[in-house]
């Protein structure tokens, strides 16, 4: 059964006044909906936005949508939901003397799924999600086939910056942890993520570790730039690997990855990757395997 707010009104849920008003009782999170981390940070704010609203102080709407159970989801204002839900704790004078009801404003939202997770992307005014809460709200944008240059045109961003949080978004969590740290950019972030692929968090790991012997503590263009080097020796010695061993990096064409080809060896496709890096990373650990077993 579809619920409505003619149906709420009916049971006295929702109430008209100067605006539609909802029981703070009948509103509901939605399980693994609402973007933002629960961190100090967001604790911090949920605190202060208590206060204000103890002291009387004023805020928006929130907005929400019927709920086939009964009450509304809420589609932007968790916040402001929780800090609610603390004063009335604290015993705000937040109750209607006439019913003893909490009576909430709300707005009315409109839209599918894709345009509420787009809503909640862009309406974060007072507290902005973070680079990683945001990547989050693309990645579920892009499951539903949008690709770059349609999420970017909805949230109005471009294709660009949509392609550097979603890098963000499918790095490890290693990645995103240190962007939620502080410890590295969003940016610097995704681009270590599009180079690196699964192995971006080591080498940001290294340039946080250089970054902090220089008396830094977060990772910097300049640490990146000074780590470049130390990457080039690296894929000399890979080089030179590739070259002693005689072997070839080849490409699957149906599968699309590479492999290392070695000679006299009968599996001779000794390792698989996503790029040539990776391949011949998996082929020098496999042949140090066999020497040490």
């Amino acid at each position: 059964m579809t619920n409505s707010i003619r149906k709420m009104r009916e049971t006295g849920e929702v109430k008209r006044a100067d605006g539609v008003q909802v029981r703070y009782e009948s509103l509901h999170v939605e399980p693994g909906f609402n973007l933002r981390q629960q961190d100090d940070e967001l604790e911090a704010s949920i605190e202060a936005l208590t206060l204000h609203i103890i002291d009387a102080g004023k805020y928006p709407p929130l907005e929400v949508r019927p709920r086939d159970e009964g009450g509304m989801w809420i589609v932007d204002g968790h916040r402001r939901h929780a800090a609610i839900g603390r004063a009335l704790e604290r015993g705000a004078p937040l109750r209607s003397q006439k019913d003893g009801e909490a009576w909430i404003h709300v707005v009315l939202f409109e839209g599918n799924e894709e345009d509420r997770i787009a809503r909640i992307i862009t309406s974060a005014s007072n507290k902005p999600l973070t680079a990683v809460e945001i990547a989050e709200g693309y990645k579920r944008l892009r499951a539903f086939g949008w690709t770059p240059a349609q999420i970017g045109k909805k949230v109005g961003k471009t294709a660009e910056h949509v392609l550097q949080l979603l890098a963000l978004g499918d790095a490890g969590s290693d990645v995103r942890q240190m962007v939620s740290a502080g410890e590295v950019s969003a940016t610097l972030a995704a681009k270590a993520a599009r180079k690196h692929g699964e192995k971006a968090g080591e080498v940001l790991g290294e340039q946080l570790q250089t970054a902090k012997a220089q008396g830094k503590a977060r990772v910097t263009p300049s640490t990146s730039v000074k780590t470049s080097a130390s990457e080039l020796q690296q894929e000399r010695t890979r080089l030179d690997w590739v070259i002693a061993q005689q072997a070839i990096v080849l490409k699957d064409i149906e599968q699309g990855d590479f492999y290392v080809s070695l000679p006299g060896r009968s599996d001779h496709q000794i390792s698989r990757g996503q790029s040539t890096r990776t391949a011949i990373d998996n082929a020098i650990a496999a042949v140090k395997q066999q020497i040490t077993t």
